[in-house]
């Protein structure tokens, strides 16, 4: 049986988030995730969860500045101290919240590092984001999102999350399977999601 989570920063956005876990159950959702619960006070959201007793199924860990056009830490040099510090917040909210799944973006590709170059930051930056959830029981996802939507994004098609999670090599590593961005960058759903099927640790449905 399925167990469909509403994502918290795209639906009942016009309540505040206590409301938002309330119209998640109503609706008959089973879950909840989001991409910036971080922003919320940990009470508030701890509080909503008791009430609904929703399980938090998914979060996303600080992405850099996204009001700027960032969209992710993890493969931009030099911000290994902003990186560490968004891994600690998203350990903590999901560690608080009993979350076992954190998603860490990578960012957009960098032109002043060669791509070899910044997939090597990537990876040893995976490496260190596995590291510090594993204590946790957290496990860490990659998504490979579409160059329409999100140009530049560097992990742009299945076949290179599905490279970069071998080479990470750690058993807490994982694929986020959005159903959406494979259709827009491959096509053929059902078939991406046999061959990727032993990676995916989380499916979206956009």
């Amino acid at each position: 049986m399925l167990k469909l989570a509403a994502n918290l920063d795209w639906l009942f956005t016009d309540l505040p988030i206590a409301g938002r876990f309330q119209a998640a159950k109503t609706a008959g959702f089973r879950g909840v995730e989001g991409l910036f619960l971080w922003q919320h006070p940990l009470e508030h959201l701890r509080a909503a969860q008791r009430e609904t007793s929703l399980p938090v199924v998914l979060m996303n860990a600080p992405a850099g500045n996204w009001a700027q056009g960032e969209r992710g830490l993890a493969a931009l040099p030099g911000r290994d101290q902003e990186f560490h510090h968004s891994l600690n917040v998203a350990r903590d909210y999901a560690t608080a919240l009993g979350c076992r799944r954190v998603h860490v973006m990578s960012g957009l590709r960098c032109n002043d590092l060669t791509l070899h170059a910044q997939r090597d930051l990537l990876t040893n930056r995976l490496r260190i984001a596995c590291d510090v959830m594993a204590d946790a029981e957290i496990d860490v996802l990659i998504e490979p999102l579409n160059s329409q939507d999100m140009p530049g994004y560097f992990i742009d098609s299945f076949p290179l999350a599905e490279s970069i999670i071998h080479e990470v090599g750690k058993k807490n590593i994982g694929l986020q399977f959005d159903i959406y961005h494979c259709q827009k960058t491959h096509g053929n759903v059902a078939k991406n999601i046999e061959r990727y099927f032993t990676l995916i640790k989380h499916f979206q449905i956009a």
